[in-house]
């Protein structure tokens, strides 16, 4: 059985693109009397992203080098937390809190730290499920709470606990009532929360290993191209 690995600490991307996305079936091979090409949404289609770093050296350099021997060429997989660049500040994302509170972070209700001196850092709070819905589904409902209504087309959400996948708002029915894609990886029940920090679990593709050069400075243009592993997939072999 595979191995599912955790993402280093402090091991940051500065670029990623998307190397696939949503499918049709049929794109023009039906054609109609009028001969216009009939197109059929597909349920399929896994995330396939590509991401660079900038150069790095040390301690990170070992942790990216290590994760990369541990994805051994795809055998196992690994919990990428995608952060949007584009995505909600903090404040649109119902954080109330100080310019210096934002940047430095929160200190426990008796004022101290953690016992490594750093702060808190904040982060934008979860939203409960308004409505439950099925494997598969493609609708979601959110509450008018934090950021629950506050959604439009292009933005990203995943759920918790225990579900790997990021999802892209297509559609606004109405505030707080969105089309998704891809189609939910599992079920929703009102017990579960959305997240503007969606997980997913991913793996190399054995015949596209990540680029990189170990100059005599930095490990310099490191690139990992990973595709995404299906939450049940995650959890019938990648359990280790």
């Amino acid at each position: 059985m595979g191995r599912l690995l955790s993402w280093p600490n402090g091991l940051r991307w500065t670029r990623w693109k998307p190397l696939n996305g949503p499918q049709s079936i049929g794109a023009g091979a039906n054609t109609s009397i009028g001969d216009v090409s009939q197109t059929v949404a597909s349920p399929f289609g896994a995330r396939y992203l590509q991401f660079s770093f900038p150069p790095i050296r040390g301690q990170l350099a070992r942790r990216a080098r290590g994760m990369i021997t541990g994805l051994h060429m795809g055998a196992n997989a690994v919990r990428v937390s995608v952060c949007d660049f584009d995505g909600l500040s903090l404040s649109q994302g119902g954080v109330n809190a100080s310019q210096e509170q934002r940047q430095a972070g929160m200190r426990w209700s008796n004022g101290m730290p953690w016992s490594n001196g750093r702060n808190w850092k904040l982060q934008k709070p979860n939203v409960a499920l308004a409505a439950a819905a099925h494997a598969d589904a493609t609708v979601v409902r959110l509450p008018d709470v934090f950021w629950g209504h506050s959604l439009g087309m292009g933005d990203w959400i995943g759920f918790f606990p225990f579900h790997f996948g990021m999802y892209e708002i297509t559609e606004v029915f109405e505030p707080g009532h969105y089309r998704i894609w891809p189609p939910l990886r599992k079920a929703l029940t009102t017990d579960d929360f959305a997240t503007l920090y969606p997980v997913m679990a991913m793996r190399v593709l054995s015949t596209n290993l990540p680029d990189a050069d170990r100059g005599p400075v930095f490990l310099e243009g490191l690139t990992i191209s990973l595709f995404e592993v299906f939450d049940y997939d995650v959890r019938d072999y990648f359990a280790g």
